[in-house]
């Protein structure tokens, strides 16, 4: 069953920058066993699932899957994929709408949105995935 968390744009009632970052217990409450969409300014961006263990897998859409883990970093989530040299943080906030994030390094120029959670776990394409 698939939940529409938030419209594409006009979101937040608030700046990003206004909220407040969920932590890591927060953020893993919401998300384990999850596959959420997320979109960049009105345009869907990509796919990840929230596995057990802080395990993540992620996809731009239409692309191959990557394994990766995330962690908590003062109020920053981070990524750490196995495609990727150096880890990714975002500060987490949760709206009435939906969970937004926004880079760390680029807070208030970025503003990914939940659009889409659901509980099936995602399609992955490339070289691995058949029999």
């Amino acid at each position: 069953m698939r939940l529409v968390l938030a419209c594409v744009l006009g979101l937040a009632a608030a700046p990003l920058a206004a909220e407040t970052p969920i932590g890591a217990e927060r953020f893993d409450a919401l998300t384990e066993g999850r596959s959420m969409t997320w979109s960049e300014f009105g345009q869907v961006y990509g796919v990840e699932q929230y596995l057990p263990g802080r395990r993540v897998r992620w996809t731009l859409l239409g692309d191959t899957c990557v394994e990766g883990v995330w962690y908590a970093e003062g109020t920053a989530i981070c990524f750490a994929y196995e495609d990727r040299p150096d880890p990714i943080c975002w500060e987490m906030t949760e709206t009435a709408t939906g969970l937004n994030a926004a880079l760390v390094s680029t807070v208030g120029d970025s503003a990914f949105v939940v659009i889409e959670d659901a509980t099936e776990p995602m399609a992955c394409f490339g070289p691995e995935v058949g029999v």
